[in-house]
């Protein structure tokens, strides 16, 4: 069978250090002890040179067959690890011919499990979202319900969780359009762009004092323009040919003119009252 599993065989690994031994070593210590008392402080002489040049060879000449010996010592030391490393390669490779495909297909069967798991998400969030009001879109994907670990009571329940809060912020956020747009209406302010602040999580308190804010400064900018009218007005003067002009200008902004009125008395009175009221002077002529 394909799926029948191959029973490995015990196997143990033998392996006994080898001694390196140097033969005489004291000996070998000693005489390089006298030498060192003899010669580590020597001071080099005419006298002395010939003997200094021999026992500088005689020394070097040990230190390099100690060190020869060194080297060929440790290939042979390494020989049987490489030989060792060799084997546990080739064997680590033919595993490796088995465990890469089970790895893939593992990977492949998560992976169509994960789709699997998604869909099955997807489709709760689908069937729960109308009984909170909220749109699918509305619910952010929580990658940990993907995970084998998690139950689908407590997928269930999470996802109940996110949809109240989804719904609680949609009518908080519903209470505070309403009450944004009203009062910009009472006020005769255009409230669309209040309500794309709100939306953008601006505090209602904040934007309630905005509007307020604007209505005033609207409020001062007419009186402002009411007042350079009044200034304008008291610029201007009566001349004695009866011609009004801006003593700023000289320009003649109004003229005096005779008329002959016919109307019934109380005509009369109305008429008398609108002239008063809008600044136009007049007299009775006889």
């Amino acid at each position: 069978m394909a799926n029948e599993v191959i029973n490995l065989p015990d196997y143990t690994v033998d392996y006994q250090p080898v001694p390196i031994k140097i033969n005489n070593l004291e000996g070998l210590q000693a005489s390089i002890a006298q030498y060192v008392s003899r010669y580590s402080n020597l001071v080099i002489t005419e006298d002395n040179v010939t003997d200094s040049k021999q026992v500088r060879a005689k020394l070097n000449k040990l230190k390099k067959a100690l060190d020869d010996r060194r080297k060929e010592i440790k290939r042979n030391y390494n020989q049987p690890l490489r030989e060792f490393e060799t084997e546990v390669k080739k064997l680590e490779a033919s595993i490796d011919m088995i465990i890469d495909p089970i790895d893939e297909g593992l990977g492949e069967l998560e992976v169509q499990r994960r789709e699997q798991r998604k869909a099955d998400v997807m489709g709760l969030i689908a069937e729960m979202a109308p009984n909170y009001d909220v749109g699918v879109d509305e619910i952010e994907f929580d990658p940990c319900w993907l995970n084998k670990s998690i139950s689908n009571k407590q997928i269930t329940q999470e996802v109940a969780s996110s949809m109240t809060v989804v719904k609680q912020a949609k009518d908080k956020l519903a209470t505070a359009t309403t009450m944004i747009t009203k009062y910009a209406q009472a006020v005769d302010v255009d409230p669309i762009p209040w309500i794309d602040q709100l939306k953008q999580g601006q505090d209602v308190q904040y934007l309630l004092q905005a509007i307020d804010r604007q209505v005033e400064s609207a409020k001062e900018r007419e009186r402002q323009r009411e007042l350079k009218q009044q200034l304008a007005a008291e610029h201007q003067q009566e001349t004695s040919t009866g011609k009004i002009v801006d003593t700023d200008t000289g320009e003649v902004v109004s003229l005096t003119r005779t008329l002959k009125i016919t109307a019934t008395k109380d005509q009369m009175w109305g008429l008398s009252s609108y002239m008063k009221k809008n600044g136009i002077k007049f007299e009775a002529v006889n």
